[in-house]
């Protein structure tokens, strides 16, 4: 079967665009919620800090895992993954042996990544592993590699990986022109694996799910289970119109998009919210996600932060601020969020927390309310008080970033959702039990449409709604107050 008559078997077809290239367009009505394409990865690999606590074959977590005896590099929740994975597998667990043999170190996830790939194309033109008309290596060969717009230094660091690789298989089995414009592909076609939660994994090369192409203001979301992407519909989506999803953190200004797009995907994005850019509207919602808050306090504009002249006015009411006078202000949070991040990562968290407040005092000076930047720090905040148990503080800190998150992202976000649950969880386990279903009723709302009514998620946050129904008709009834019934906090 070709890839044409598979995708329209889904419901989709391509489309050739004189700007974009390929398109993946709907050739039926998709509603919101509805997986409009699912995939298996080519290839993929774990992070290294997920190797440990996840399944090589599935990537689902598990406490059972069970090394490989032979190559004792990766590990297995079940027999049923070993096996299914030993046709891949096997090649790689001797070339892993001979590395440990030669005393040489196990090769980085990236390095992983290419390796596998190129050892399943081997085995499907060898007949050993079967293709199937979303599977197979002519598919991932169609995808870009924008080799010559690849920087030069770049391009020398992936021709040492090149060689690695060609010295891990067999020189005789792969192509060094071939193996560099693999890493080409890779850099720009493959994608993160999350878990339920946004939370990286790993990596994957998804050759069908990567002809969709991105939009700052997407129909659609890619999302995880295990390791199989899925593409489901935010909205109602038309026969004709082109499926988009975001490569890139939507929680920016157009400058910040289009400077990441660039960068790694090496295109300028002519997307609706894109094109709002020049106007009155685009310019205002830039000055608030990253710029600095206006001077004056009853108004509650923003200046742009790419503007290096000292005569700098707010875009609302004209208004001058000293742009140096911010800048200065900034460096210095900056300056604490580097040491509030590097004690976190130690664990620190009591210092960190200190840190971070003292960061957030200082922005709060000089960004709007809204700024991404307040809301990040926010964040961290509020993950940092749930660690050391401070739930109140933890609440606080989540309320203050629900509005800066609903103006970052679309209020169909799944980031949206998941902060929302965040909050109804942290409301129920402090008593709040009405505003815990609002809160939790809001989060199922948009989470049922991005992971799907039948996801773990999912299924989780309906139990704590249920209970927290229960909860607030037995107050609506009793006379006695009543404590949260034995929520487990340490889930949040």
């Amino acid at each position: 079967m070709s890839l044409e008559k598979f995708l329209l078997e889904q419901g989709l077809r391509i489309s050739i665009d004189g700007t974009k290239g390929r398109c993946l367009v709907a050739d039926r009505i998709f509603t919101p919620g509805e997986v409009i394409i699912s995939q298996e990865p080519y290839s993929s690999v774990l992070d290294s800090s997920s190797g440990n606590r996840r399944c090589d074959n599935c990537f689902n977590l598990s406490s059972n895992l069970k090394r490989c005896s032979a190559c004792k590099s990766v590990r297995y929740c079940c027999s049923s993954c070993q096996a299914y994975a030993w046709k891949r597998h096997k090649s790689e667990c001797q070339m892993l042996i001979k590395l440990n043999e030669e005393k040489q170190r196990t090769p980085p996830p990236s390095l992983r990544l290419v390796v596998r790939l190129v050892i399943k194309r081997i085995l499907q033109q060898s007949g050993v592993l079967s293709t199937t008309a979303d599977d197979n290596f002519e598919i991932v060969e169609a995808l870009p590699t924008h080799f010559s717009e690849t920087q030069e230094e770049r391009l020398v660091l992936y021709a040492q990986m090149a060689n690695l690789v060609e010295t891990i298989v067999a020189p005789s089995e792969v192509d060094l022109k071939d193996i560099c414009q693999l890493f080409c592909r890779l850099a720009c076609n493959a994608h993160t694996i999350c878990d339920e939660e946004f939370r990286p994994v790993g990596t994957g090369l998804y050759p069908v799910i990567s002809i969709i192409n991105h939009s700052c203001a997407p129909n659609a979301v890619l999302l995880f289970d295990g390791k199989r992407g899925a593409v489901r519909a935010l909205q109602r989506i038309e026969k004709g119109t082109e499926v988009t999803i975001s490569y890139v953190e939507l929680a920016g200004s157009t400058k910040s998009r289009q400077q990441a797009l660039k960068e790694q995907y090496y295109f300028v994005c002519q997307c609706q919210r894109c094109m709002k850019m020049e106007t009155g509207e685009g310019i205002l919602e830039d000055a608030i996600l990253e710029g600095y808050k206006c001077s004056v306090q009853q108004c509650n504009g923003a200046v742009l932060s790419g503007t290096d002249q000292p005569g700098s006015h707010c875009v609302t009411c004209g208004s001058g601020c000293d742009i140096k006078k911010f800048k200065l202000s900034e460096s210095a949070a900056n300056k604490l969020l580097d040491e509030a991040n590097t004690a976190t990562k130690s664990k620190d968290d009591a210092p960190a927390r200190k840190l971070f407040e003292e960061a957030e005092e200082i922005q709060k000076e000089i960004f709007h309310v809204h700024s991404v930047h307040l809301m990040r720090t926010r964040d961290a905040l509020m993950k940092i008080c749930m660690s050391l148990k401070d739930w109140q503080s933890a609440l606080r800190y989540c309320l203050l970033t629900l509005p800066a998150y609903e103006r970052a992202y679309s209020l169909k976000s799944p980031l949206v959702g998941l902060q929302y649950f965040s909050l109804g969880k942290l409301q129920w386990f402090l008593g709040n039990s009405l505003e815990a279903m609002r809160a939790l009723t809001r989060a199922k709302g948009i989470l049922s449409v991005t992971h799907g009514s039948s996801s773990s998620l999912v299924r989780e946050l309906s139990g704590t709604l249920q209970e927290a129904t229960l909860e607030s008709a037995y107050k609506d009834q009793s006379p006695y107050g009543l404590v949260s019934m034995g929520m487990d906090i340490s889930s949040l």
